[in-house]
């Protein structure tokens, strides 16, 4: 009998997208609030003309498979080694490059082949391998608890097969961080630090399968980064907030999580526009909910990750 307990996720880059890999034990990944797509569809009702009342059957059409997920964010635990989930954000169109000991993680420049991954999803009744599988993904950080990648992932439906029960292991994944004032290096919006209770962006994607009727294919549509942040509402004199907001000041973020050499994860945006303040109550202290815009400076680097 299958047991939720069952349920695994593997995922492993493909050599050629769109061409099946065999997962292996080290390819399970270390996720939770899991959603399995098992088999997306999209259905239209056949309405026919038959004389009778009744429902009709549906066709189904676009049909696809995936997974959403979330990841905690944590850095590898070495220098110059990428994080375990490094394929998941390549295959969410972030390339991937070293910058000394630093892994870095910055847009994919539009035209350039997006990296996918074979994704094989576990439950304990059945087995489905899932190809060419790309994704969108997020991320989000709340004070005193650990932050988090979040991803939705889609590709190429396969049916499912008779489950045979497999090893696993996940001895390359991390624990992140907690977003504490011992875990936090730094949270500055203009070099200004500002005391924060939560920031998170989205990069906007959605993965669509299949788009054309002869070439099959995961693609994701256009990115947006945009995100938001609550942090204590800070005087005037130290930064107006709200005048930026009014004068569409842009000014860079850096968010950084970590202090001891690698395990250190930090997001910088160059260019951030600040909108739609809202007051918040952050336990009896002012303080200002604002949407974030993440803008490029100079091409393809309207924000970084980085592993240090």
């Amino acid at each position: 009998m299958a047991t939720w307990k069952q349920r695994l996720i593997r995922e492993v880059k493909e050599t050629t997208p769109g061409t099946e890999e065999a997962t292996a034990a080290t390819d399970a990944i270390l996720c939770r609030e899991v959603t399995f797509n098992t088999l997306d569809a999209n259905y239209t009702e056949l309405d026919f003309l038959t004389g009778r009342e009744g429902a009709q059957a549906e066709d189904l059409s676009n049909v696809r498979a995936g997974a959403q997920y979330q990841v905690e964010a944590a850095a590898p635990g070495a220098v110059a080694t990428p994080p375990a989930y490094a394929h998941l954000l390549e295959s969410s169109a972030m390339a991937m490059a070293s910058d000394a000991d630093d892994t870095v993680f910055t847009p994919l420049p539009v035209g350039t082949e997006i990296p996918s991954c074979t994704m094989q999803l576990r439950n304990g009744a059945q087995m489905q391998t899932v190809i060419g599988v790309r994704g969108s993904f997020g991320f989000t950080a709340e004070v005193n608890r650990r932050a988090y990648f979040t991803f939705t992932r889609q590709g190429q439906y396969q049916a499912p097969v008779a489950f045979v029960p497999s090893a696993h292991a996940f001895a390359g994944w991390a624990r992140g961080l907690e977003c504490t004032p011992e875990n936090m290096f730094a949270f500055t919006l203009g070099g200004t630090k500002l005391c924060a209770t939560s920031f998170s962006f989205t990069d906007g994607r959605e993965p669509r399968v299949n788009d054309y009727m002869n070439c099959e294919g995961t693609k994701l549509t256009p990115r947006m980064f945009t995100g938001s942040m609550t942090v204590k509402h800070p005087d005037i004199a130290t930064k107006n907030l709200v005048g930026m907001v009014k004068d569409v000041v842009t000014e860079p973020l850096i968010f950084t999580l970590g202090k001891v050499a690698g395990k250190i994860l930090t997001i910088t945006a160059p260019k951030v526009q600040i909108k739609a303040p809202a007051e918040q109550d952050i336990n009896g202290d002012v303080g200002l909910r604002l949407d974030l815009r993440f803008l490029p400076d100079a091409g393809d680097d309207e924000i970084e990750i980085r592993f240090s």
